[in-house]
């Protein structure tokens, strides 16, 4: 099947929604490598960018209801138009009016054909929403995010941090590893990655942290298979370091899955570590992941939202990854931007509330609870905290600067962190350290 066919079946997919990293995973397995990597662009890049695309193809088609087979015809051929210099405008024309003739709507040839030479000689022309009188449309069309994010992080940030954050997008497709400590060194793995040709860069903050360039299918490398090494990304890890896990102490890491946070944190030699995880499903694939990685944790199907009362007082630290909108992982994974809804937040900034309540009980007296998300949403953050403060009395901030990375101290609130892709290179997450008194 050929490049351009095969982008087409995969858009298809995702539009029925199947996960583009998934589809892709499945997809492309035993391809060459050079057309991997042609598949892979022009797919995020369509992604990424698929609300402007789509407004520029609504100039062109308008008051046409056009059939979702030819709107994604045309959606990769105006990416290519728009954003790959190294497709000459014939072949991105020529190639989407091919992909139609080998379809069942071959009779819209004509339509597709007509739609893109008139983008290819009219690009300069599209008028754009204007910045000033309509600014949450203009960063809504040109960055494709939904409409209420744009008017959201405007609300919450003013336009200019708004648009950076918009704008910000992942410039290499590296994927970030770490080594797994307890089978080997950070210096040993970076040794043996590039003994068999991989270019790897070390991480920004975190030491045995790196990002390798053009990975594909490392679940096939005999490092990831052995154990020697997990993928995780790096602010996941900041979380992770910041719990301060000393050994002997007990942990909890009560919204476990995929257990990434949980493996970390048995490198610091707990004496006990438990996970909570609400689904069985995947409860097992992440006792498959700790099984790799040769890590003991004792693993309990449990709704972290339900107070456990066997674990009453019962642990030094506790971490509550919770639930989130995911909006700190938009910038790198396109085909979720529009599934969000703002309606959303506020369901899950309660679920959030009751993870912490529960989740307070289970701290022993001077002991801590971390709370992170994945998301760059207050309601979901800075207001959960200041909840939880005003509800449990018996917990106070704890100075998060002395557990962060030098380059990160600088941007803590107290015991709270919100890390922004667009500033710091990383995932947007958000991360509060909360200290219980002492009896």
């Amino acid at each position: 099947m050929k490049q351009r066919q095969l982008a087409l079946k995969i858009l298809g997919e995702v539009e029925e929604g199947s996960f583009l990293n998934l589809a892709l995973k499945k997809q492309l397995k035993g391809l060459p490598e050079q057309e991997r990597r042609f598949v892979a662009a022009l797919l995020y890049t369509t992604l990424e960018n698929k609300g402007r695309i789509d407004y520029v193809i609504d100039c062109f088609a308008r008051g046409k209801r056009i059939h979702k087979l030819v709107r994604n015809v045309l959606r990769l051929g105006v990416c290519q138009l728009m954003f790959f210099e190294t497709v000459p405008e014939s072949a991105a024309v020529n190639e989407s009016v091919k992909l139609i003739e080998k379809s069942p709507k071959r009779q819209l040839k004509g339509f597709v054909n007509a739609v893109l030479r008139n983008i290819a000689e009219n690009m300069g022309k599209i008028e754009y929403p204007s910045q000033q009188e309509q600014p949450a449309q203009y960063l809504s069309v040109l960055y494709s995010y939904p409409l209420w994010l744009a008017e959201k992080y405007i609300s919450e940030y003013g336009f200019d941090f708004a648009e950076e954050m918009l704008s910000y997008h992942k410039q290499a497709a590296d994927t970030c590893v770490r080594a797994n400590r307890l089978k080997i060194s950070g210096q040993e793995l970076l040794l043996k990655l590039e003994g068999r040709g991989y270019a790897c860069r070390a991480g920004q903050y975190i030491p045995d942290c790196f990002y390798i360039r053009n990975m594909t299918g490392i679940d096939e490398l005999d490092l990831f298979q052995k154990g020697l090494l997990a993928v995780q990304g790096e602010a996941s890890m900041i979380v992770a370091e910041a719990a301060q896990v000393r050994p002997g102490q007990a942990v909890l890491d009560a919204c476990a899955a995929p257990g990434g946070k949980t493996a970390y944190l048995a490198q610091f030699a707990p004496g006990r570590l438990e996970a909570f995880e609400l689904y069985e499903h995947r409860a097992a694939l992440m006792q498959e992941n700790f099984e790799r990685l040769g890590v003991g944790v004792e693993c309990k199907v449990w709704d972290a939202s339900v107070f456990c009362q066997e674990n009453s007082q019962a642990f030094d630290c506790v971490l509550v990854d919770a639930p989130c909108s995911a909006l700190g992982l938009l910038y790198r994974k396109p085909d979720i931007k529009y599934t969000k809804m703002p309606e959303e937040i506020a369901q899950l900034s309660q679920t959030q509330k009751s993870i912490l309540a529960a989740c307070a009980e289970y701290v022993k007296p001077g002991g801590r609870l971390v709370y992170s998300t994945c998301t760059m949403s207050r309601e979901e953050n800075e207001e959960n905290v200041a909840w939880f403060l005003a509800n449990f009395p018996q917990y106070r901030e704890a100075n998060l600067a002395t557990m962060l990375p030098e380059r990160l101290m600088s941007r803590a609130r107290g015991g709270s962190l919100q890390l922004f892709p667009h500033l710091d290179g990383i995932d947007g997450f958000f991360l509060a350290v909360l200290e219980r008194e002492k009896a």
